[in-house]
């Protein structure tokens, strides 16, 4: 897990780095930690981030910009506002902040933040493992296309390209079953992300890619569909 800690004030960094890596370590999560005290390192870097601990008032550039910043890269980035403070709390709300701390850290109440952090963070990655070999990928689970069966098969698109995965298909039906996936084939599983156009027997993707809805689930998928736009 990659993690930033930001604010012009060391002293505040160093306490908080301790805080984090003894939660990590008694959590077994593996992490790397970033403590930077000046932003513009931060925004020169391109450093891509799961969790980060920022300051809203700092003298070269304000907590909140950084972050607008950071959600680009990472628009799934848990973000922490640390500050003596409070007049930026609106603010911080609006791009959706996992919480607010105040100076000095109550270390009872950051231990209950990274727990929910982390079961946030989980929720929106998946793991599998490549068939060729037994490395271990993670990816954010919205950058998942769609999980295709060719025979004994499984291939998984995402953004950044297609894996062969050692997972089954039915795995793949229980690790998504978040409400914006739908198996809408016997061998397609569809992030509705990604639907550019849909017609009561195909669904055609943002990359031209179509994929067929079996005639059996045409119905039960058209009820689907609709609500899922009335979430959006």
């Amino acid at each position: 897990m990659k993690i930033l800690i930001c604010d012009d004030e060391i002293q505040y960094v160093d306490n908080l780095k301790v805080h984090i890596e003894e939660y990590m370590k008694c959590k077994n999560i593996s992490f790397e930690i970033d403590t930077e005290c000046n932003p513009h390192n931060i925004i020169s870097n391109e450093c891509v981030y799961q969790l980060v601990f920022l300051d809203i008032q700092m003298d070269e550039i304000d907590g909140i910009s950084l972050a607008k910043v950071l959600k680009e890269r990472n628009n799934k980035v848990v973000i922490f506002f640390v500050t003596s403070f409070k007049d930026y709390q609106d603010e911080a709300m609006d791009l959706r902040a996992f919480r607010f701390f105040e100076k000095p850290i109550d270390p009872i109440r950051l231990k209950s933040g990274l727990d929910k952090a982390i079961e946030y963070i989980d929720e929106s990655y998946v793991d599998f493992y490549l068939y060729a070999n037994n490395e271990q990928k993670r990816i954010l689970t919205d950058d998942v296309i769609y999980v295709e069966r060719i025979n004994r098969q499984v291939t998984l698109a995402t953004k950044d390209g297609n894996y062969t995965t050692r997972e089954s298909f039915d795995d793949w039906c229980e690790i998504l079953q978040n409400s914006f996936f739908y198996r809408v084939h016997k061998s397609f599983i569809v992030n509705l992300h990604y639907v550019s156009s849909y017609r009561y027997d195909e669904l055609i993707l943002e990359n031209k890619i179509r994929i067929p809805i079996a005639s059996r689930r045409q119905a039960d998928f058209h009820k689907f569909w609709f609500a899922y736009l009335r979430r959006r």
